[in-house]
């Protein structure tokens, strides 16, 4: 990716015996001009990361060359997940963008235990492209 994705940002200790829910995603924009603004709520959606409720730890990338955004994050339970990604900036910046997209959105969910964070963008962009060949 270029830039090299944010660290990773740990919001709440994980239980390394714990199991948590992992999830990882690649979106593509049509076009350069939209980026500004996709950054704009990226910001946002950061900040909503921060404060969300069952959130462990999250990370972003993006790949200028391409206009392709990625995520990384674990949460407690897929609930917290689902809350998160249909409320607030994110909720929104789902709807404005997604017929800004040039092609389906990739998302992957997984288990990982605490023990195991934090996540890998190698195994991240693995994973995506894996469901991206199915």
């Amino acid at each position: 990716m270029f830039p090299p994705p944010s660290p990773w940002k740990q919001v709440k200790p994980p239980d390394p015996e714990r199991e948590y829910v992992a999830f990882t995603s690649r979106s593509h924009l049509k076009s350069v001009l939209r980026m500004p603004a996709f950054l704009v709520r990226s910001f946002r959606i950061m900040k909503q990361s921060d404060a969300a409720s069952g959130i462990i730890g999250w990370s972003l990338g993006f790949d200028l060359l391409k206009n392709e955004f990625h995520t990384l994050s674990v949460w407690e339970d897929a609930q917290s997940l689902r809350h998160f990604v249909h409320d607030g900036d994110h909720g929104a910046t789902l709807d404005e963008f997604k017929p800004e997209m040039r092609r389906k959105t990739i998302f992957v969910y997984y288990k990982v235990m605490g023990r195991d964070l934090p996540l890998t963008w190698r195994d991240a962009i693995a994973r995506q492209e894996r469901q991206d060949a199915r």
